[in-house]
């Protein structure tokens, strides 16, 4: 005991000082939830208004935003180091659960308690995780809740009868329901468990009813509807209150928070979406092209060859992108040819004093987006070197509130149906040109773009670890990224060698386990391997699974050198 009081000890003074020093405040989600839980606090209504009218609001899920406004009432409104320090003890907390769950899933029962320490120790040194305690996001509590459900999910497997198997799956339903409304991806995890409960059950046999099969497999059926029943109950009536408020609000079947964070009515460039997942395999392309969306001008230069399969396809683009970051130039040539075609004889020096004014206001709105871009560029790179990211940070703070020295500096830029709807077609001409790129090999390259990252965002040294010449020396990339690269490998390492000793047990609880394990993992990598923002820091929930089977594995690899070693010294 005094060895896991220890670690946990280190795992949440590690997290205090991540807390203390590494605080960040820059995600815009952040901001959402944070403005969510102080009009719940401050003007008794659920909205991510910053000035009244403060209207209703679904574009997030309720968990969140409480949780903050609970701390926010106790510690003051906007008092995010309290938050940060609660998220310390959570993160804590997962770390313990983490060590429990590697004690039941090791087969071996002399092993099991170090097991646990093993994996313990990985998931309290674990960087990847520690970080999110620092930002007003999500992922802390999320993991927290996806290691819960597991817990829960493994004790109502275990359990010998009836009635206590029923009330784990009721307990495994309703933390998977709270870990909807607080990410609604985690239901992704409540998929894993419920795929893992009805494969398992159906495929494990009984030994007392072997000599009838059929019976057998109809008694494993029910059995696995019943649980199964049971389980999805209780995961949806814990998302009931929060559909019956949108109901009753906004009119729509809504038990979850939108696709896109829309509200109802609001226009969703979809198409360019679609054109987006069409060629975007990397999270470097996320900030220039997708986050800038209505907000800064979008390049052509900033997007690779790869995204065109010909010259006249990037000249589409280039021709749609133009009426994106031009919309005023639009609007005036299209007012000018009516009126052209209304008096056709304009005078001479007329004509001539409108083209040289246009002329002017495209050059200063050019200048403008490439100034705008590059200060974009430079924010999304965190180059501390550069004083424009300072500049961007305040920039986007005066863009949310619609400043009117903002707007002055800013090119306006639109995305309009029109445009949105050249992008569909774009992408519809190129997942017909290409269905096996579209459907395999451009989520492959996602997939692996999202594990095989340096996980360093939110870290004053964040960054992308190739090329190697482009590394920030000022900020000491060069010795941060390749760490956390081969910390990546290291864990990933481990999870394979935990699974493998899991299969090679033969037992099928052992195997149960690493089948659970699997899925949590990559239903949750193959779901946003779809996605056109295939950010890192959406799968850095696996890593504490990954610490459960790097724990078993961890043991047995020291078991295994220190029989190699008396059996050199013996000879």
């Amino acid at each position: 005991m005094l060895t896991f009081a220890l670690l946990l000890t280190a795992a949440f003074c590690f997290r205090v000082v991540v807390a203390r020093f590494l605080p960040n405040d820059a995600p815009f989600d952040g901001k959402v939830y944070a403005q969510i839980a102080r009009n719940i606090l401050e003007q008794h209504i659920y909205s991510h208004a910053r000035e009244a009218p403060f209207d209703p609001s679904l574009i997030r899920l309720p968990g969140y935003p409480l949780f903050l406004a609970g701390i926010y009432a106790i510690f003051g409104h906007g008092d995010n180091t309290a938050v940060r320090i609660a998220q310390a003890l959570i993160d804590t907390a997962s770390c313990g659960l983490i060590a429990l769950l590697a004690f039941y899933w090791e087969p071996d029962e002399e092993l099991k308690r170090r097991s646990a320490i093993a994996a313990l120790a990985l998931a309290a040194a674990c960087p990847f995780s520690t970080i999110y305690v620092a930002t007003i996001l999500t992922e802390t509590p999320t993991i927290f809740f996806a290691i819960a459900m597991c817990v829960t999910a493994t004790l109502a497997f275990q359990a010998m009868d009836q009635r206590r198997a029923v009330l784990w799956w009721v307990a495994t339903g309703i933390i998977s329901g709270l870990a909807v409304l607080f990410r609604p991806d985690s239901g992704l995890f409540a998929a894993a468990i419920g795929v893992t409960l009805v494969a398992t059950t159906l495929l494990r046999s009984s030994h007392a009813r072997e000599s009838r099969p059929r019976k057998d497999f109809l008694f494993r059926f029910a059995r696995a509807l019943f649980l199964g029943v049971v389980f999805s109950l209780a995961f949806c009536l814990v998302l009931v209150p929060w559909t019956i408020r949108n109901h009753r609000v906004f009119h729509l079947f809504q038990p979850l928070a939108p696709a896109h964070a829309e509200m109802p009515g609001e226009f969703v460039p979809r198409g360019y979406l679609a054109w987006l997942r069409t060629w975007i395999d990397d999270g470097r392309y996320i900030g220039p092209v997708l986050w800038a969306l209505d907000e800064s001008p979008i390049k052509v230069a900033d997007i690779p060859d790869r995204a065109f399969d010909s010259a006249e396809e990037k000249q589409r683009v280039a021709a749609l992108l133009d009426k994106y970051n031009h919309p005023l130039d639009e609007q005036s040539q299209d007012t000018g040819n009516a009126q052209s075609q209304a008096s056709p004889s304009l005078p001479d020096n007329q004509a001539e004093a409108d083209e040289q004014s246009n002329a002017n206001a495209n050059d200063n709105a050019n200048d403008n987006a490439n100034d705008n871009s590059d200060e974009a560029d430079s924010g999304n790179q965190n180059d501390e070197e550069n004083s424009n990211a300072n500049d961007e940070a305040d920039g986007n703070d005066q863009a949310d509130e619609n400043s009117s020295a903002n707007q002055a500096s800013t090119q306006a830029v639109e995305m309009t149906p029109e445009i949105d709807a050249g992008f569909a077609q774009l992408a519809a001409e190129r997942k017909a040109r290409h269905p096996l790129r579209y459907f395999l090999w451009l989520p492959f390259k996602r997939g692996l773009s999202l594990w095989f990252d340096t996980h360093s965002q939110y870290y004053p040294f964040e960054g992308e670890l190739l090329p190697l010449s482009d590394l920030d020396y000022d900020i000491h990339q060069q010795y941060w990224l390749p760490l956390f690269a081969g910390l990546t490998f290291v864990y990933t390492l481990l999870g394979v060698a935990g699974g493998w000793f899991l299969w090679s047990s033969g037992l099928f609880e052992a195997r149960r386990w690493l089948l659970l394990a699997a899925l949590m993992i990559f239903f949750r990598i193959g779901f946003f391997a779809t996605l056109e923002n295939p950010e890192p820091r959406y799968v850095v929930e696996v890593f504490p699974f990954l610490s459960v089977l790097g724990g078993i594995a961890l043991v047995r690899l020291i078991g295994i050198s220190r029989t190699s070693r008396k059996r050199l010294f013996s000879n």
